[in-house]
């Protein structure tokens, strides 16, 4: 099938662009963008993938404030509109390429809309390749890069209107082959964006069962009000925690801690974690379940919900990955913000047994 794009000089296979190099059906390509207020009342996380093998985009957005987690979830046919980063009431669009982008989102009856700018503070950073393979099935394969910044716009919540002009957040450009699941059986998982005044550190960690490091990647990034003009990354170097982690149900919630990152310039920050408020599962966004990332579930599909983050609530909730807004202070006075995302299975050097 002929698109817009074939008529550019960008042709990198001898298929047209509508093909990829492979047919597995997992291959998509995607992105996922958080928002958060640093004084911890709203936290949000979005996204949108399309799939060229099945046909199909999915998007979703989850909203977290005031102890109540909302979801929605859209999908649609690709067909010749493959370029139109919209499905249902989520709306994305590309502002100016790896600088600025607008996303936005209708009030679809879960209780929350928004209409943000996303204006870059670094230099996009290219992560390590993230490669899984099990039993010789190739589980994950994909390439992604990185970049963090502020927010213009607003978010509404329960018709409450929130202005998030200066709110941080990150946004994380992928491609490749991965399941739809997010969830970590064996191990620990980290993906942290952290923001200072000055300064934006962004790494990604994972860990066996045993506590045996399996991989590392990350950035230590120079800020700026446009990310075009910021200065050069040094990549990540080493890396520890030290975390306080409570069970809840089968669920592994991240309280706080302390954490160092090394620089491969000898730079060394030692940070103190303090969680703040809102925590949010992406499953609420179709990391697995019935309606996971990336299967078809028809032409102009919505659903969603609402639950509770209190205890007793979210114990039913499947057990995933985690984001928690913290407060992030940097050797000591520098004090900054950011989105813990944490994931924990099966974990011997805390006592953690399987998950069920």
């Amino acid at each position: 099938m002929l698109t817009e794009l074939d008529d550019l000089l960008t042709h990198q296979t001898f298929e047209t662009h509508d093909r990829v190099f492979i047919d597995d059906p997992r291959w998509t390509e995607r992105f996922i963008i958080e928002v958060h207020d640093p004084e911890g009342g709203v936290e949000v996380h979005t996204g949108l993938g399309i799939y060229p093998n099945t046909n199909y985009m999915d998007g979703f957005a989850c909203v977290a404030a005031g102890g109540e987690q909302r979801n929605l979830r859209a999908g649609r046919t690709l067909n010749e509109d493959r370029w139109n980063l919209r499905t249902g009431p989520l709306r994305f669009e590309i502002l100016e390429p790896m600088n600025r982008w607008r996303l936005s989102c209708e009030d679809a009856g879960y209780g929350f809309a928004f209409d943000l700018t996303f204006v870059g503070r670094t230099q996009p950073v290219q992560m390590a390749p993230d490669i899984v393979e099990r039993d010789g099935f190739l589980l994950v394969h994909y390439t992604h890069f990185v970049q963090s910044g502020r927010y213009e716009g607003w978010v509404e919540v329960d018709g409450r209107r929130f202005d998030a002009a200066g709110w941080t957040g990150e946004r994380d450009r992928s491609w490749g082959v991965r399941p739809a699941s997010a969830r970590v059986r064996n191990g620990l998982h980290v993906w942290l964006p952290m923001q200072w005044r000055d300064l934006s550190i962004w790494l990604t960690s994972r860990e066996g069962p045993d506590g045996e490091r399996l991989t590392l990647s990350g950035a230590i990034s120079p800020t700026a009000a446009d990310g075009a003009a910021a200065g050069q990354p040094v990549p990540v170097a080493d890396f520890g925690h030290d975390l306080d982690i409570d069970l809840v149900g089968h669920h592994r919630v991240l309280r706080g801690g302390e954490l160092w990152v090394e620089g491969a310039d000898g730079s060394r920050h030692e940070i103190t974690v303090e969680r703040l408020g809102p925590m949010l599962s992406v499953y609420g966004g179709g990391y697995g379940g019935p309606q996971a990332q990336g299967t078809p579930k028809g032409d102009g599909f919505l659903d969603g919900e609402r639950w509770g983050t209190d205890p007793d609530s979210f114990a039913a909730v499947p057990h995933s990955i985690l984001e928690h807004t913290c407060r992030l202070t940097r050797n000591g006075d520098d004090v900054g913000d950011g989105c813990f995302e944490l994931c924990v299975g099966r974990y011997e050097p805390r006592g953690f047994g399987p998950v069920d």
